[in-house]
């Protein structure tokens, strides 16, 4: 009888050390990112308990700004909210800092369901961003394709329904390879990067794999951004060359200066009796039902032609890591305006429509090498100043188009053109 109550009390002390004791070698979360307005009264953080294990039904957390605690807190977790494998996810409301910068938080468990936890190192750090206001997020997916790829019409898709389901807050940019008829040259050191094609990735920081993009586009904006950016673009009176102008404007003090402006052309409706699309999804009905852009491929042919590609990348500057001094000093809430040009457009022959071109200004940070905001936008046609030189002499401009009928024609159209030069040349030019 003496033996089993000495059992029974081991065991109880046994239990009680073990619940004392469980949560001390929980291992701890990355480090989070929480944008939080000055004026707001903070904003709530999903923190995953995954590290934590099963059986949590509550926690105390304490959270720590250079060693002083900020806030104290206990949370209950509802046994309903825990799945199967022990997930779980709590909001942890982060405060505003008294200032317009960024500063390091730590969340540290003190107990696991009134237990102390005696964990030695935070669950997990907060990089808390102040901000005068919340900025706008932009999400860009770079998808490297090609007419030859009969996968790559995953890509396409997926850039045709986020620009549908997302207008104002996505931008897509098609990339095409090597021995491809549209192949954006500039692009060459990043498509020497990618694996294999397509190559879809969001903000260069995520690789996608499904058909939407939808979970991907979501968790990205969810992240939030340092800085607002607006680009704007205009012609020259020939339609020569591209002015653009970009203005960024910081709403937070980063630790460091660790960013760049890059930009690109693109082009929409380029279509031509040459291109084509092979398309492994025709007939392959397990791929039905993830979106309209999609199905468009299940019930087209396995080669396409006379496809006609959107988003496709003309051109870039900087794109790799951006262009040096194009961020200057910065100062929370005073914007900074970046000039560049896009000179020479003729250069580009695949170009068909000039109205159907869009300029893009990507935010790099160039110590992570990923997208941390961008903007997009159509080019203004040129208005005179009123004060305006005359062109020089020597200075070659197209004056006049016309068909193979002889009639005057406004743009290049598909076919024979004759276009008449400022110098008295007359070109025969044929338009694909």
């Amino acid at each position: 009888m003496q033996k089993k109550s000495t059992l029974r009390l081991f065991l109880a002390l046994s239990l009680a050390l073990f619940q004392a004791n469980a949560y001390a070698q929980v291992s701890t979360l990355p480090a989070q990112e929480a944008y939080v307005d000055i004026n707001s009264n903070g904003v709530n953080l999903p923190i995953s308990l995954s590290k934590m294990g099963k059986g949590v039904r509550s926690i105390e957390y304490t959270l720590t700004q250079g060693g002083k605690v900020i806030a104290t807190k206990t949370i209950n977790i509802p046994a309903q909210s825990m799945t199967s494998s022990g997930q779980s996810a709590v909001n942890v409301l982060i405060p505003p800092y008294n200032d317009t910068t960024v500063d390091e938080l730590s969340l540290n468990i003190i107990k696991v369901n009134g237990q102390p936890t005696n964990m030695k190192e935070p669950y997990t750090t907060i990089i808390r961003k102040t901000l005068s206001q919340y900025a706008t997020r932009k999400v860009v997916v770079e998808d490297y394709t090609a007419m030859w790829c009969g996968w790559c019409p995953r890509g396409l898709a997926m850039l045709s329904y986020l620009t549908r389901q997302h207008p104002n807050d996505f931008i897509g940019i098609a990339i095409h390879g090597s021995s491809d008829p549209l192949m954006c040259r500039d692009y060459s050191d990043m498509t020497s990067r990618i694996s294999g094609y397509p190559t879809i990735t969001f903000d260069r920081s995520v690789d996608s794999k499904d058909y939407s993009g939808e979970n991907t586009f979501n968790s990205e904006r969810r992240q939030g951004a340092d800085m607002d950016v607006s680009v704007s673009a205009v012609w020259d009176r020939q339609k020569r060359n591209i002015s653009i102008t970009t203005k960024t404007t910081f709403r937070t003090r980063p630790y460091r200066n660790t960013y760049a402006l890059a930009y690109v052309l693109t082009a929409d409706g380029l279509q031509s009796r040459s291109y084509y699309q092979k398309n492994y999804f025709s007939g392959n009905r397990q791929y039905s039902g993830y979106t309209n852009e999609l199905n468009y491929f299940v019930n087209a042919p396995s080669t396409i032609s006379n496809f006609k590609f959107d988003h496709t990348a003309i051109s870039a500057l900087g794109i790799t890591s951006g262009i040096n001094g194009s961020i200057s000093q910065i100062v929370v809430d005073k914007p900074q305006t970046h000039t560049a040009s896009f000179d020479n457009i003729s250069q580009y022959r695949v170009i068909q429509d000039k109205s159907k071109l869009h300029v893009v200004v990507l935010v790099l940070n160039t110590s992570t090498g990923k997208i941390v905001n961008a903007d997009q936008c159509e080019i203004s046609d040129h208005t005179p100043s009123g004060i305006e030189s005359a062109p020089t002499t020597d200075e070659v401009v197209e004056v006049a188009r016309y068909n193979i009928s002889g009639a005057l024609l406004d743009k290049p159209v598909k076919g024979l053109n004759i276009v008449k030069y400022s110098d008295g040349r007359i070109v025969k030019e044929i338009v694909k």
